[in-house]
């Protein structure tokens, strides 16, 4: 299972990335040119829209880079804040609906998710519609933004989130900061609240519990900076960056607890869930580099 579970590291190499060698049977070919490209996702159709840092979603089509963005929204840049994730609502080709994970800058600093309509290859002109609004964001720290989305088979919305380098953040079930959140967008349990258009799914673990934030689905995280799906399956895995001990992929369950700040990497502790995988920071191959992204590849048999 592990081995069709592609793991993509981001560090800083002796050598540039052009000049590493590639594994066996992959071949590298650029399709186009982007500035700081944080996510992708891809249409049935082929499009491939990028979400780059600045707050643009570009869409690459029939193998070239669109020159009018999908959309830009207002974002703070600095340092892991911006546009952060993207993903396709699963009824796109009939819905048009796409979901973006970006730190907006009002009223305070924030992270937020918004649902935007596609009109061809742009957003339709006033389609936002904010989906939720996280935790602010601390003022001195610009880091442990967390950022991916992905949808479940089942059309449940999965959010990654980081702690924003408060630790305490993790193990404190009255914050969405340092989690998996898991909401239903398809319908609103807060119709008069705005900023939340969503439901709780009704097997959410924390829901009824009291101070507990009822979109928590698993907590314990650090900066879960890429989650994804097993094909076929509601298997989740979430990539945690970690800090100065382990890199870790978790299996994601329903309330399970994944130890930040307490524990890194495997423990014996069962309080907390271990990582299916992890690595260590100082020792070891790949040494030092952190846990960006992450993917499964089924190779073509003949």
């Amino acid at each position: 299972m592990l081995a069709s579970f592609g793991v993509a590291a981001l560090s800083l190499p002796p050598h540039p990335l052009e000049a590493q060698t590639l594994p066996s049977g992959f071949t590298r070919s650029q399709i186009a040119k982007t500035a700081a490209p944080t996510r992708m996702a891809f249409a049935l159709d082929g499009r491939i829209f990028v979400a780059e840092k600045d707050g643009r979603l570009l869409v690459i089509k029939n193998g070239a880079l669109l020159s009018t963005p999908f959309l830009t929204v207002t974002v703070d840049t600095r340092g892991e804040r911006g546009l952060e994730g993207v993903a396709l609502d699963p009824n796109f080709e009939t819905n048009r609906y796409i979901y973006v994970y970006y730190t907006a800058t009002t009223p305070t600093v924030h992270n937020r998710v918004s649902r935007f309509t596609a009109n061809g290859d742009v957003a339709l002109s006033g389609s936002e519609s904010v989906i939720i609004e996280l935790d602010p964001l601390r003022s001195d720290s610009y880091v442990h933004n967390g950022g991916d989305l992905k949808f479940s088979s089942d059309g449940m919305l999965f959010l990654a989130t980081g702690e924003n380098a408060t630790p305490s953040n993790a193990q404190n079930l009255s914050s969405l900061l340092g989690k998996m959140l898991r909401i239903d967008p398809r319908a609103d349990d807060f119709p008069a609240d705005a900023n939340r258009n969503y439901s709780i799914p009704s097997s959410n673990p924390f829901r009824g519990t009291a101070g507990a934030r009822p979109e928590i689905w698993a907590y314990g995280l650090r900066n879960p900076f890429s989650i994804a799906f097993q094909p076929g399956t509601n298997r989740l895995f979430i990539n945690d960056v970690g800090s100065y001990a382990f890199e870790e992929i978790n299996e994601g369950f329903a309330g399970a607890n994944y130890g930040w700040p307490v524990t890194e990497g495997f423990t014996a502790d069962p309080r907390f869930r271990s990582p299916l995988f992890t690595y260590s920071r100082s020792t070891g191959d790949p040494t030092g580099c952190a846990i960006t992204g992450g993917d499964f590849y089924n190779p073509r048999t003949p």
